[in-house]
């Protein structure tokens, strides 16, 4: 999957776009004035608000899953290209997990195999409140936090 940002990103967003290509291991482009349909059919897109990284939508020929966020720290680390591995309840249907190239624990098909991989990269999911943290670990260490709530996911069912 090939991952791109707004037309003229600030320095957090292209940041978070390198941060987040290399964690699901997929292909960061910058997007310039180059026009959207040259990313193909599966692409990834990191729009801003006030020159935040907010919204991270996912392309499948049409829009599949769009999640915003606040983010919290982002570490640039060298990753390999291993499977992320989700832990906790995710706050979206399993079937996208496909578009991130990864695994969850919750799965009941992936359990085992997800526990077999033992990947570095982890991704944990704690619920408070309303709001939901995901929080990006690369060897114990945390890569990248962000914040989002149930109802600012949408999905394409």
């Amino acid at each position: 999957m090939i991952l791109t940002t707004s037309r003229k990103p600030s320095r957090k967003t292209r940041r978070l776009a390198k941060v987040i290509s290399r964690f699901f291991n997929w292909h960061y482009m910058q997007r310039g004035k180059k026009p959207i349909e040259d990313f193909g059919k599966k692409y990834a897109i990191i729009q801003e608000v006030k020159g935040n990284p907010s919204i991270l939508k996912l392309f499948d020929c049409e829009e599949v899953l769009s999640i915003s966020f606040t983010s919290g720290e982002v570490k640039k680390v060298k990753m390999d290209r291993e499977v992320p591995v989700f832990y906790g309840k995710l706050p979206f249907n399993p079937k996208y997990l496909r578009y991130f190239n990864a695994l969850s624990v919750d799965e009941k098909f992936s359990k085992k195999v997800a526990e077999s991989i033992n990947s570095p990269k982890k991704v944990f999911v704690k619920r408070k409140d309303e709001k939901i943290f995901l929080e990006f670990l690369y060897d114990r260490d945390v890569v990248m936090r962000l914040i989002t709530r149930e109802r600012w996911i949408r999905c394409k069912d």
